[in-house]
């Protein structure tokens, strides 16, 4: 049941030596082929970083939440194409993530994303200026986040979903506060 997968989901940053299958990765991947886009225009696409060097770079290009990507035996950027979503493609990119997340669950793997809006790297210059050079981008494009997977070397306790009574409300009736 999805809502199991969804509660079993947690922000692994450790990883063991276990190298992810060939099989697991494509499977996520296929998944996040799945992922509804606006209008169905399709402007996600994710390149794969495997080698431990790169990823080693990679978890510099924002100044310490991005570490976790050195340990990770494999990193996905989602990476979008600006000409072609331009209103669209960051919540393209996030419903693509929140795919790779759970699909990465749902194969015992553990992972977890950071994002790039408006972070810098260690040297100070926008994220988004160094991944742009890390990757040999072209200026329409955007990196919209990046996710370490691997298999996970922490276990985290369950996760206590967020009051139901303080997060819904029925047809406005009820003020937010």
């Amino acid at each position: 049941m999805l809502l199991d997968l969804v509660e079993k989901r947690r922000s692994i940053r450790k990883f063991t030596d276990e190298k992810v299958s060939e099989e697991d990765l494509r499977e996520i991947l296929t998944i996040a082929l799945h992922a509804p886009t606006a209008k169905n225009r399709n402007p996600v696409r994710y390149i794969i970083i495997r080698d431990k060097k790169r990823l080693e770079e990679l978890s510099n290009y924002k100044v310490n939440s991005a570490k976790f990507l050195a340990g990770a035996d494999v990193a996905i950027a989602i990476v979008t194409d600006s000409e072609i979503a331009p209103n669209t493609n960051h919540q393209d990119a996030s419903i693509a993530a929140t795919y790779i997340l759970l699909a990465a669950t749902d194969l015992d793997l553990g992972a977890t994303w950071a994002n790039v809006t408006d972070s810098k790297h260690e040297s100070g210059i926008p994220a988004q200026e160094f991944l742009h050079k890390f990757f040999d981008l072209e200026d329409k494009f955007d990196v919209e986040c990046i996710i370490g997977i691997g298999h996970p070397a922490e276990e985290k306790s369950e996760k206590v979903p967020f009051e139901y009574s303080e997060n819904v409300f029925e047809d406005l009736h009820d003020k937010l506060k």
